[in-house]
């Protein structure tokens, strides 16, 4: 009820002002664009009188928020009367001037989305950098950005990481847009970041249980984000190592094709070791399967016929883990 009393009141005085208001004129333009997150009576029209405090107060005045930069509203003149009364301002002695309707545009600045793309590349690249990568790297844009219109004002852009460097699916960038320091809008860009390296691969095909030499690898620059995890880097890694399966000409080598080669094999004559504390006892015996270094492997023992668990030490020797008797 105090908005409605109040909205007849203001326009008692529209009606009357010509007869009785002084001081103060306040003359609205039918078209007029405004700058920062509200309307203010003083974008919308042209104010005059002696009292400068008062007319600054009017000047003040919010009537609403701001259209999006770039766009139009309309205020029709009851539109106007109604905002203005719920400022609870003294208009007592303001001579009004207002049409029948305002239209409002709010100022306007462009960003390219070209521009928006190379703030998130050179961001990506420094990023790649300070995490440790070998400057052997691409970065490219995975799809287009619009170009975006912010209000009038110093423009900042700020690139973040929330999601990490991705390589082997597109990176998401945002980037933060901020007017006069106030942030305006985030812009999410899309990344494809490549990182190459130069890997371990095979020079021609090599079969199930062939061991690893200089001859039959080589480095190749790669995309690591189309690898497997375990890739080698270092050749020397590899040397003397077997291959578990068969592998194809060019194909990188990982940790998940590489074991320990084949040192003792079946049927073989090996030398059983077994020690508690200072006391060692040895046995020949007989290797019932092949055995890589390290590995479990089950012996006979020769003299007694019995079967036990033993660790390949070499390529003849293996060690009983816990002192068995050979009663």
């Amino acid at each position: 009820m105090r908005k409605i009393w109040l909205l007849m009141v203001l326009q008692l005085w529209f009606m009357t002002n010509s007869v009785f208001a002084e001081g103060i004129t306040v003359v609205v333009a039918s078209e007029a664009r405004v700058e920062g997150s509200f309307i203010t009576l003083g974008q919308l029209a042209e104010i005059s009188g002696e009292d400068a405090a008062a007319v600054k107060s009017l000047r003040e005045i919010k009537l609403g928020s701001a259209p999006l930069p770039g766009s139009s509203l309309v205020l029709t003149r009851e539109l106007l009367n109604m905002r203005l009364a719920s400022a609870s301002s003294d208009f007592n002695g303001i001579t009004w001037n207002i049409p029948d309707f305002i239209t409002v545009t709010a100022n306007s600045q462009s960003i390219s989305g070209q521009t928006l793309i190379s703030k998130a590349i050179v961001a990506t690249k420094e990023q790649v950098g300070l995490r440790g990568g070998n400057g052997d790297f691409t970065v490219t844009a995975n799809g287009d950005i619009q170009d975006l219109l912010v209000p009038v004002g110093k423009i900042e852009l700020t690139a973040s990481f929330p999601y990490g460097i991705r390589y082997n699916i597109p990176t998401v960038v945002p980037v933060s847009v901020s007017v006069n320091g106030q942030l305006f809008t985030k812009v999410l860009t899309k990344l494809d970041v490549r990182q190459f390296r130069q890997v371990v691969v095979a020079v021609d095909q090599i079969s199930s249980g062939d061991l690893f030499s200089t001859g039959n690898l080589r480095y190749a620059r790669m995309d690591t984000g189309k690898l497997s995890a375990g890739y080698f880097t270092d050749m020397n890694k590899l040397i003397g190592l077997a291959a578990r399966h068969s592998l194809n000409q060019g194909m990188a080598i990982t940790d998940s094709m590489v074991v320990k080669p084949t040192i003792i094999k079946r049927g073989s004559a090996v030398n059983i070791v077994a020690r508690l504390g200072s006391l060692e006892v040895t046995a020949m015996g007989q290797a019932l399967q092949d055995g890589m270094q390290g590995q479990l492997i089950r012996v006979q023992n020769v003299n007694s016929n019995k079967i036990i668990s033993a660790k390949v030490l070499d390529e003849s020797t293996v060690e009983v883990l816990t002192f068995q008797s050979n009663e």
